[in-house]
């Protein structure tokens, strides 16, 4: 299975918003990644060296994870792409632009794992409701409030606490 990690791109920024201590959101990005790195799932990440996602995805690697996918929008001449990092991922797809990025991510992710909020992740969430996402699962402590049941509906939207809830809701998948 293809998990797609989905969070925010300026972690200081998404730390500093919602008065989460930077320690804690690094420890607990690094236990998800000890616990995925055992699964035999893939990661889908925009390799965004600076990026939750990211972060969670080379612990991920180190730990002996199965693969680590970027997805990159690398035809873009309007808006670039030379900041992303394929060193970071162990493949690579390409999206062509940004404009398409949301739409991809969602195409070839079978389930969406949110770790924190941003307008890019927003934009994710919201595509996953005209593709084959399965399920979107989002880690409430890392949230500021419930997604508003306007985007959410329609779509499969779990809520969890804890990495042993994320593993009965990956079981329930397989």
């Amino acid at each position: 299975m293809r998990i797609g990690i989905i969070g925010p791109t300026q972690v200081g920024r998404f730390l500093d918003i919602n008065k989460f201590a930077e320690h804690n959101y690094s420890h607990f990005i690094h236990q998800l990644a000890e616990f995925l790195a055992k699964t035999d799932d893939e990661l889908l990440v925009v390799p965004e060296p600076t990026a939750a996602p990211v972060n969670l995805g080379l612990i991920y690697r180190d730990l002996g994870g199965k693969k680590v996918v970027g997805l990159m929008p690398d035809h873009d001449e309007e808006l670039g792409y030379n900041w992303l990092d394929t060193k970071l991922v162990d493949e690579t797809i390409s999206c062509g632009t940004w404009r398409n990025q949301p739409e991809a991510f969602c195409e070839n992710s079978d389930v969406l794992l949110m770790i924190g909020l941003s307008p890019g992740t927003m934009a994710e969430l919201c595509y996953a409701k005209w593709f084959k996402v399965k399920k979107i699962i989002i880690f409430k402590k890392w949230i500021s409030a419930l997604i508003h049941p306007e985007v959410t509906s329609g779509l499969n939207v779990v809520y969890i606490e804890s990495i042993e809830e994320l593993e009965k809701e990956l079981m329930e998948l397989r």
